[in-house]
């Protein structure tokens, strides 16, 4: 009988420590869910008040002057077959898609129109998941042996300043998608080296699509995804592989449509990166200069990230000055990413699970696609751009945190009630918060966003721009003869500043030009349009202006060359044959009027110039039959 009671109370210390362990787990889950939930809180609280916030900057583009947006869900399968900003501007040629955020649009404007509210909720509310995501993923990485990190480096990443133009800014929805399915991906990877199951790694493929159709930001996974499955998450080898494989796949697939899309459109023909918004693009810049300034920009980014001030919404040129390898600041920058790049990898050949090392080579990865080094981009700097090489930087500064706590407490989250942390963290969190609760308020609306920005960079050409650009829209608006003579002043002041830092800037010399003409001086408006053209010949908006600065003066001939440069660059743009046949009418060139009145009608039934162009050119040869039939037409479309 003593042998059966040994016998049988055998289980019993197995039975006691399955239950431990289940215990442990679901403490480990409640405590998961709670952090998970207080991140999501402190994501929402501090990014609040942005629900104020208006429509800015490149909102106009991507949601209030996107036709094929503004038609809503039934335009989504039409915005996966095209490019990004081909609802904005057929004729703008870059080499950009991002169909999955425009998609997101189209689906809120359908229930919402032009409602900012919404958007910026629906924003928040990304970032909140992308926060959890980000914890999640942390957690999981380390296999759950630094929670107290993961929620740290989650906390700083919510709080972070630098991250206000990502989600104040709407258009930036692509980049907060991006991350977000690209971390959903991990999350997905990491359950799929567990439990093995197809349907698993499927899912995480499928989730790395939806990033790169967001936003080609995650195309760095390429590599991160193999740097966390190889040696971070490497207890099953063999699955590894098919992560590698499966991702890989999934990125020749996206380029293969990206580049059938784009090709499918502009055939190649892509308009270059312009100096005003990339000043590294100018061709008067030697290849030294050029990697110096480069090198000195990913300077900024590392002072960005500790010191988050000043926030610009624009890094255009002159914003940052060219510098040479002779400036202290770009070896200071220079041997810095050296030493990150050199620490990184050792810490990595010592221990291949160095959380130290991950972040640092994370950093560096998700970094290089906007250094500008390897090729150049659209811009020369910018926020943004930042929002995943941001999670590299507080993960070192969490575990940096951690380290000081102490080596008493290596696992859980005992060390978040460390007088030591709770120093360093509520202060920092503190600072963080108010500075970034501050700057939403500057993305209020587009002037509060120019001018407030305008102050920490007088010398950034397109700021000035903005602002004047700006001031011209809304002076209709304004009744006062006194204060509309002063915005005039205030605009010309701005728009020459402009010109002066950059004076190839054709935008600006073209604005001169319509302020100009709005003055009634014709000689200036000339002189302006002129400089505009010179600059670039292929400009329509340049083009156009001269054009009716000529009619207007009664120079048909001249007006007419002008509108056939026009016609031979962009010939499906209707108002040009109209401005042409208005030309021709003058000229008592009837039979021409008639034939480019007719060419503008085909183009666009709907313009009621070219109607009454005809009403008259038909009155003028005496066909009263067919100036009536015109002139009802005409009536009809004018009502």
């Amino acid at each position: 009988m003593a042998g059966k009671r040994v016998k049988n109370a055998a289980p019993n210390p197995v039975g006691d420590l399955s239950a431990d362990k289940s215990g442990g787990t679901k403490k480990a889950f409640r405590i998961t869910f709670k952090l998970s939930l207080l991140l999501g809180l402190i994501s929402f609280l501090v990014y609040a008040n942005t629900l104020k916030n208006g429509f800015v900057l490149d909102d106009d583009l991507a949601i209030k002057e996107n036709a094929l947006v503004k038609k809503g869900i039934p335009a989504i399968p039409e915005l996966l077959a095209t490019p990004y900003h081909h609802g904005w501007n057929p004729d703008y040629h870059d080499n950009l898609y991002r169909p999955l955020s425009l998609a997101l649009f189209a689906a809120e404007y359908q229930f919402f129109e032009l409602d900012p509210a919404p958007y910026h909720f629906l924003n928040i509310l990304v970032f909140a998941g992308c926060v959890i995501l980000l914890f999640l993923f942390l957690d999981q990485v380390f296999e759950r042996k630094k929670t107290a990190v993961a929620f740290l480096a989650s906390l700083l990443f919510a709080l972070h300043p630098i991250h206000t133009e990502v989600v104040a800014n709407i258009k930036s929805g692509d980049e907060l998608l991006c991350f977000f399915f690209a971390f959903l991906c991990m999350n997905v990877f990491i359950r799929y080296v567990q439990t093995g199951k197809i349907l698993q790694l499927l899912t995480g493929a499928f989730c790395f699509l939806l990033s790169l159709l967001s936003k080609e930001t995650s195309i760095t996974f390429l590599f991160v995804i193999p740097l966390v499955f190889f040696f971070y998450r490497n207890e099953r080898k063999k699955r590894s592989i098919p992560i590698s494989v499966s991702i890989a796949v999934v990125a020749i697939i996206f380029l293969i449509a990206r580049f059938s899309i784009l090709n499918h459109y502009y055939s190649g023909n892509y308009a270059p990166v312009g100096t005003i918004e990339n000043a590294l693009a100018s061709n008067d810049l030697s290849f030294e200069p050029r990697i110096a300034t480069a090198i000195l920009i990913l300077g900024y980014y590392i002072k960005l990230l500790f010191v988050p001030y000043p926030l610009i919404c624009d890094y255009s040129y002159n914003s940052i000055p060219y510098v040479h390898f002779s400036d202290p600041w770009v070896l200071c920058s220079l041997l810095f990413y050296l030493f990150l790049a050199v620490f990184g990898v050792m810490r990595l050949i010592k221990n291949r699970r160095d959380p130290f090392a991950f972040g640092i080579l994370f950093f560096l990865i998700t970094l290089s696609l906007f250094s500008n080094i390897f090729f150049l981009i659209g811009f020369t700097m910018a926020e943004r751009f930042l929002f995943f090489g941001s999670v590299g930087f507080c993960l070192v500064v969490a575990l940096l945190i951690e380290r000081w706590a102490g080596k008493a407490v290596v696992t859980g989250i005992a060390i978040l009630k460390k007088p030591k942390v709770l120093g360093i963290i509520i202060p920092l969190s503190v600072i963080y918060a108010i500075i970034t609760f501050n700057r939403n308020k500057d993305w209020s609306d587009n002037y509060t966003l120019y001018t407030t920005d305008l102050e920490k960079a007088p010398n950034d050409a397109r700021l000035h721009y903005y602002v004047a650009d700006y001031l011209l829209t809304h002076l209709f608006k304004e009744k006062d003869i006194a204060m509309q003579k002063e915005t005039v002043d205030e605009a010309m002041s701005l728009l020459y500043k402009a010109v002066e830092i950059y004076p190839g800037y054709v935008n600006a010399q073209c604005d001169l030009g319509i302020l100009y003409y709005d003055l009634h001086q014709s000689d200036s408006a000339e002189t302006h349009y002129k400089a505009a053209y010179e600059l670039d010949p292929t400009n329509i908006p340049v083009i156009s202006g001269l054009a009716h600065l000529y009619f207007v003066n009664k120079q048909y001939r001249r007006s007419i060359d002008y509108n056939q440069k026009a016609i031979d660059i962009s010939p499906d743009y209707p108002m040009t044959y109209s401005n042409s046949a208005f030309c021709y009418l003058d000229l008592g060139r009837f039979d021409s009027a008639i034939l480019y009145a007719n060419k503008a009608i085909a183009l666009d039934p709907k313009l009621y110039g070219p109607y009454q162009i005809l009403v008259f050119a038909y009155q003028a040869i005496g066909n009263t039959d067919s100036s009536k039939k015109y002139e009802a037409i005409a009536q009809s479309y004018h009502r």
